[in-house]
């Protein structure tokens, strides 16, 4: 070869050396821009979710229950530890309840466990709060309803019984005339008291009917896991639960128990007026469209709450102001396999983008021979910024089984790994 050749060679040579120490910092540099932490051995969820996770606002969305309910054991059993009360709502997660109930961490209230009593623990002011914040949008009880209340809340005291939800669902409300009678003549009540509870039942007399229809409403929900014995039966309420640091799960059968719903959110509301803080962890219950249950996600003073789903993009019912808000206020997400293309792409967007150097090739180099044998270089790369996400929308699609991607809300820090 001539001495053009060689020379041609070498500078081929260097070219591509050149090219290689250039594409490995463009390369280095994309891999630090996108920030992704990639530990393909795995982690446990221990070491993604350090103990004082139950007191962080959680989005568990995407994969198998099975995944989904790995991550929640950790988050309760941290609870539990800690002597934090949970409540927990679902529709029919027997897989939850199983471990909730098979590890001792807490009490379970379904069709099969009628533990549930909504006013245990309650005050009678805050039994009526309770049923005027419920029934404001459906039957519009005035304040005059409270000595209607008021009148079978003291008849039961008379009689030596408590006030439970299941004597107020099945009060007569509307012969409670007669039953302040009768105790008047059995000699179960003096006179005077009589007369005061005929007087508060005729201010209230216009709100009889409505009181009357919404305990029926709510029974008609509620009957399913409400005991018709608390006394006996060791009930629970959502406000004793919180009151004595414990885990209540309560099985909604439906998101569509709106009442049910709203009579439970009302009972937090309580709850947190007392000053107690509480978890609360939802399990695939549709909040778009319950004002009440939207409301109390959105809060932070007082509780925490740990969101969790098949696809949480389209438990909010699609609407892209309550997935704002719901991702606004949340601390940490943990995504696994999304089947949505939509899902996907939002989760995508709401990860983040960074700025990545592409590469564009423009090299015309080569072998050329004009008399003699030589290498010339007519050409080179280019490089622009352009925008691309840090977790493409197909990527989430692909993940595998126990694959999950892990983002810090306040420190903007992703992770991807395989569950341990």
């Amino acid at each position: 070869m001539s001495n053009n050749g060689g020379g041609g060679f070498l500078l081929w040579f260097l070219t591509w050396m050149s090219s290689i120490f250039r594409n490995r910092k463009v390369k280095k540099y994309n891999r630090q821009a996108r920030g992704v932490e990639i530990h393909k051995k795995g982690m446990s969820v221990t070491e993604l979710l350090p103990n004082h996770s139950y007191r962080e606002n959680l989005m568990i969305s995407g994969g198998e229950q099975s995944e989904r309910l790995y991550v929640c054991e950790t988050v309760l059993k941290n609870a539990h530890t800690a002597n934090r009360s949970v409540i927990v709502l679902h529709t029919g997660n027997q897989n939850l309840e199983n471990f909730i109930t098979s590890n001792g961490l807490g009490s379970v209230a379904n069709a099969h466990q009628k533990i549930f009593d909504v006013f245990t623990g309650l005050s009678f002011n805050e039994i009526f709060q309770v049923i005027t914040d419920t029934s404001k949008s459906k039957f519009d009880i005035k304040p005059a309803g409270r000595y209607v209340v008021q009148v079978a809340h003291d008849l039961l005291l008379n009689r030596g019984r408590k006030p439970y939800f299941s004597s107020f669902a099945n009060c007569p409300y509307l012969q409670l005339s007669d039953q302040i009678f009768k105790r008047e003549s059995s000699g179960n009540m003096s006179s005077d008291e009589a007369d005061k509870l005929q007087s508060l039942l005729m201010t209230g007399q216009s709100e009889i009917a409505k009181i009357d229809t919404f305990f029926n409403d709510v029974k008609i929900q509620m009957d399913y896991l409400s005991t018709s014995d608390p006394q006996t039966s060791g009930a629970i309420g959502i406000v004793s639960a919180i009151r004595d640091k414990k885990i209540l799960s309560i099985d909604l059968k439906s998101s569509s128990n709106t009442t049910l719903i709203e009579i439970i959110v009302n009972s937090l509301v309580v709850a947190m007026n007392r000053g107690y803080e509480f978890s609360l962890m939802i399990d695939d219950i549709a909040f778009g469209n319950n004002e009440l249950l939207k409301s109390l996600v959105y809060q932070k003073s007082g509780h925490n709450t740990v969101l969790v789903s098949k696809d949480l993009y389209a438990l909010t019912g699609g609407k892209e102001d309550v997935f704002a808000t719901v991702v606004g206020e949340s601390n940490k997400t943990l995504l696994f396999s999304h089947s949505s293309n939509i899902s996907c792409e939002k989760w995508s967007k709401y990860v983040g983008e960074y700025d990545k150097i592409d590469t564009t090739q423009n090299n015309n180099a080569g072998w050329s021979q004009s008399g003699r044998l030589g290498y010339a270089s007519f050409g080179g790369q280019s490089q622009q910024l352009k925008r691309e996400q840090k977790i493409k929308p197909e990527q989430l699609g692909r993940l595998s089984h126990g694959e999950i991607i892990v983002y810090d809300h306040t420190t903007s820090k992703l992770i991807h790994t395989v569950l341990t």
